[in-house]
């Protein structure tokens, strides 16, 4: 909650609410989707941690996009890498869903690549000038600025993409390909969970200590039984036990 209170603050101010909103709501669901397929069957994921390592996601973007204009980028990698890893090792202890914290954290990233301003080294080689970002409370002049070249996009869309240099195609097809291993992801995890069912014998490790049979806990085992017989038998042992007992 404290992080979400500072971090999660700053950074929707940063970028604005709608792309704080898309990659804080696909943070947390791709996170849950993610532990659904792989995580044990009685662990419960609940809360809002994959949705936060979204978040923390974005700020190792943004830091390294604007690395040269940091006073200090070195003092902020290493903080934010020490929370990042703090936060994943915490993930190991026994019934949490460390799945979730994966999958929030790749898909803050992804979804950072597609949604964030191109990073300042770029735009310099490039000779673009994007202009800031529409964020919460900012000035009128800003947000006027921002949507008068949206609808100068959607009026005339093919001089949006007129006259860019070469590695501003590159980076716009790397953002596309993010877009689509999004899209990918969620559709290949969500099959999975539902028709393939395929598992994993070794990722269980990416959320447990194999210490104390921690990465034993919420297995559940279950059992079909469709024989009439043993149906029978299982009735009478429930009604007869008491009776024998007494």
């Amino acid at each position: 909650m404290l992080l979400q209170m500072t971090l999660g603050r700053d950074m929707e101010r940063s970028i604005g609410s709608i792309r704080f909103t898309l990659v804080y709501f696909s943070a947390g669901i791709f996170g849950f989707v993610l532990g659904g397929n792989f995580a044990a069957t009685g662990i419960a994921s609940t809360g809002c941690s994959g949705s936060l390592f979204g978040i923390m996601a974005l700020t190792l973007l943004e830091l390294l996009y604007t690395w040269r204009e940091r006073q200090s980028p070195v003092k902020d990698l290493l903080f934010i890498l020490v929370d990042v890893i703090i936060s994943f090792v915490l993930g190991l202890l026994p019934g949490l869903d460390n799945f979730s914290h994966i999958g929030g954290f790749l898909m803050g990233l992804v979804l950072g690549i597609c949604l964030l301003r191109s990073p300042n080294a770029l735009r310099r080689r490039t000779g673009e000038d994007e202009p800031p970002y529409s964020s919460v409370g900012a000035p009128a002049a800003t947000q006027d600025a921002a949507s008068q070249g949206l609808r100068v996009f959607i009026k005339q869309p093919a001089g949006f993409f007129k006259g860019r240099r070469a590695m501003w195609w590159v980076w716009w097809i790397v953002r596309m390909l993010a877009l689509i291993g999004v899209l990918i992801g969620f559709i290949v995890l969500l099959k999975n969970f539902y028709v393939w069912r395929t598992g994993c014998t070794w990722c269980k490790y990416l959320s447990c200590i194999d210490v104390n049979n921690w990465c034993d806990v919420g297995n559940l085992q279950f059992s079909n039984t469709t024989s009439k017989r043993d149906l029978l038998a299982l009735g009478n042992s429930i009604f007869l036990e008491p009776m024998t007992s007494a």
